[in-house]
């Protein structure tokens, strides 16, 4: 393990928690002079930058510096030692215990971590962006700092697009370490420059630790995505680390991610704009997120015209002062002849010198990592319980998905017990085949039989028209198959009419469809890279190739329809029935004793009989009253009576309708299937969030 790595004492110093302090000023005279107007309480204004002629570089607002001071060992703070040493008089600052913090915010980790927002609601995108900076912030800021509290101050360079910030980060290194160019993007493999002394504290995947890093070999070349080069040089102050970023502009979605990622692992933004976009809305954008989470600041307002630099200079001031940024350090640079991707000396050299400063002063370093870890988590009590309220949303979400497949084939479920009560089944086919049955008389011959005639007589009776009841039988078996088919295709349609006007359902079939479409391993080239591009996509880093698996052949647009199978599932369904029916026939000798005193019955005609009965029968518009077919109608009454009718027939229409609904919830699966792919829902994850939040707030 390299020097400083680790917990150093058994608390870290804060200075003023909750209460963001702004950045000293560079020097402008002695660092002892200095140090002794500021203890004062007098302001000074810096130097300005000198140019041909000279252009003032913005007014400083230097603040009381603020100091970190650790109980038990000291906390290393990684640079030279301040001449003057430390001040007395300081103000004392709050003492925090490192290893509880560090213990609240892995706590804190770790729910974050379970939460799953795969599904789209309103703002969704956004709220996947925040939980994976959270992340970022607690990997690779807050813990690193923790555990190498006197690890060099990381700067990380950030601006759009064409700004300068790789050729300002050449003029402060002294040399050429990050390339330069018209081309857009120019950095896509982010520079890393320090002291050759700090190198150790970088060279290991402590700071930004999903990131692959390589040390410089001559100068790093656009087209190496995804690699951290860690450049040295002789020039750079020791205790300061610059880190070029990508363009938070950039054409690549992934390198404006990338960039963000930066920012949040670093201790001190040196935002770099032109004279030409300070006023764009992206610019806007990234400084008032720096102010809201009480980052330390620095701005560098580039290429200004000579002739135009005071009014731009005025102008910039008035909206940082409009944007609550008005206390932040500024830098004018000015138009000039850029020489070997560097700027002439004097013109970076008010940068430079601050920079040197904030190594060189005690003071300064401890205020900027006190302002910025504060700042970061005085945020998340505002982020936290956001957070909390979306997890929640999304447990919600998966209950409404699974409802609203449900809902469609209980609707069908619905229908069919309409059809079964009202008689509508008993049409056409069905209708004619009962009539020729049952209309001619052959079904009282067929039926029964007088006690005491010889078996081989009845058998002769039963034998007269076993054509006319098969017939009847598969009738019914059709009409039944038919509509239960036909109920679960409209089904289907429905519960994807229900998810397509969900936001949650329609991401859900979408992003089925593109699991689908991807060859397996799309994503593998670049994986540090795309790991943000994966979070912010799946809110997972693996690929969702199980949703693939899970849809029906044909793919999500098969799900429009019910399954290939079903016709036949639903004619087993119907056969089961009917035999059920035949045994229930058979055993619960359901005609009236009266009756069964006088005749025997043919079970499997009976069973038909009490089948057309149970399926409406004399209900509804299908109403028999006269000529022959008067006959079943007085039957079915007669043979069961009214009461047991009424029983037996709910009990059967019953028993079809529990089989049916069993054919259903498979169909409906289908769709709900995609919801459990998406992992288990973890419903104690925004209690725990929540929880492990308090405890944070507790430990500082």
């Amino acid at each position: 393990m390299n020097e400083g790595q680790g917990l150093a004492a058994a608390s870290v110093p804060w200075a003023g928690i909750g209460a963001a302090t702004p950045v000293p000023a560079p020097a402008t005279q002695p660092a002892s002079t200095q140090d002794q107007h500021a203890l004062s309480g007098e302001q000074h204004e810096p130097s300005g930058v000198q140019h041909a002629p000279a252009v003032s570089a913005a007014t400083a607002r230097p603040a009381g510096p603020a100091r970190l001071a650790a109980t038990g060992s000291p906390v290393s703070t990684a640079g030279p030692a301040d001449p003057a040493g430390p001040d007395e008089d300081d103000e004392p600052h709050v003492r925090v215990d490192a290893r509880k913090l560090e213990a609240a915010l892995l706590d804190l980790r770790e729910p974050i971590a379970r939460l799953r927002l795969q599904l789209n609601c309103p703002g969704i995108e956004a709220v996947r962006a925040e939980r994976q900076q959270l992340r970022s912030q607690i990997d690779d800021y807050l813990l690193p700092r923790l555990r190498q509290s006197g690890a060099p101050i990381l700067i990380a360079m950030v601006g759009s697009t064409g700004a300068g910030k790789s050729t300002l980060l050449n003029s402060i290194v002294g040399s050429q370490v990050s390339a330069t160019g018209i081309r857009r993007p120019t950095t896509n493999s982010p520079v890393l420059a320090c002291h050759p002394d700090d190198v150790r504290w970088f060279a290991e995947n402590v700071f930004l630790p999903t990131l692959p890093r390589v040390r410089q070999e001559g100068l790093a070349m656009p087209g190496r995505d995804g690699l951290l080069v860690l450049a040295t040089s002789e020039g750079m102050p020791q205790g300061i680390a610059l880190l070029d970023t990508p363009d938070i502009d950039s054409v690549v979605a992934a390198h404006r991610q990338f960039a963000r990622q930066f920012l949040d692992a670093s201790d001190l933004w040196l935002f770099v704009t032109t004279a030409r976009r300070y006023a764009d809305a992206v610019v806007w954008e990234m400084l008032k997120d720096a102010r809201d989470r009480g980052a330390s600041l620095g701005i560098v307002l580039s290429r200004v015209p000579l002739a135009a630099a005071k009014q731009l200079h005025a102008h910039f001031d008035a909206m940082l002062v409009a944007n609550g940024l008005g206390e932040v350090q500024q830098f004018i640079v000015p138009e000039t002849t850029i020489t070997d991707a560097r700027l002439p000396e004097h013109v970076a050299a008010p940068v430079r010198n601050w920079l040197a400063e904030t190594a060189r002063k005690r003071e300064r370093r401890v205020a900027i990592l006190t302002q910025t870890m504060s700042g970061v988590l005085d945020t998340f009590k505002v982020r936290i319980p956001t957070l909390v309220a979306h997890a929640e949303a999304q447990l919600a979400l998966r209950e409404e998905l699974r409802t609203a497949a449900d809902a469609a084939y209980a609707a069908g479920l619905a229908e069919l017990d309409e059809a079964t009560r009202s008689g509508s089944l008993l049409r056409g086919e069905v209708l004619a085949r009962w009539q020729d049955f049952a209309g001619t008389g052959d079904l009282l011959r067929t039926l029964q039989t007088p006690k005491g005639r010889k078996s081989g007589q009845r058998a002769k009776r039963h034998a007269a028209s076993p054509g006319r009841a098969q017939a009847l039988k598969a009738a019914l078996q059709m009409s039944l198959e038919a509509l239960i088919v036909s109920l679960a295709d409209r089904g289907a349609e429905d519960a994807m009419e229900r998810w397509q006007a969900s936001p949650a359902g329609a991401g859900l079939l979408e992003l089925a469809g593109v699991a689908e479409r991807e060859p397996e391993g799309a994503n593998a080239a670049y994986p540090a890279l795309r790991q943000w591009e994966a979070e912010l996509r799946w809110n997972r880093p693996s690929d969702p190739a199980n949703l693939a698996v899970l849809l029906p052949e044909g793919g999500v647009d098969a799900l429009l329809r019910s399954s290939a199978d079903l016709h036949w599932r639903a004619a087993r369904v119907v056969a089961d029935w009917q035999d059920h029916l035949l045994r229930l026939v058979q055993t619960e000798r359901v005609t009236r004793r009266s009756i069964a005193r006088i005749a025997s019955f043919d079970p499997k005609s009976l069973a038909l009989v009490l089948t057309v009965g149970v399926l409406g029968y004399g209900a509804g518009d299908v109403v028999i009253s006269e000529g022959a077919s008067v006959v079943p109608q007085r039957l079915l009454t007669s043979l069961f009576g009214a009461g047991l009718m009424r029983d037996i027939g709910g009990q059967a229409r019953q028993e079809l309708r529990d089989r049916v609904s069993e054919l259903f919830a498979d169909e409906a699966r289908r769709f709900t299937a995609l919801v459990d792919a998406m992992g288990d829902p973890e419903e104690s994850a925004p209690a725990d969030l929540y929880q492990a939040s308090l405890a944070l707030d507790s430990a500082r």
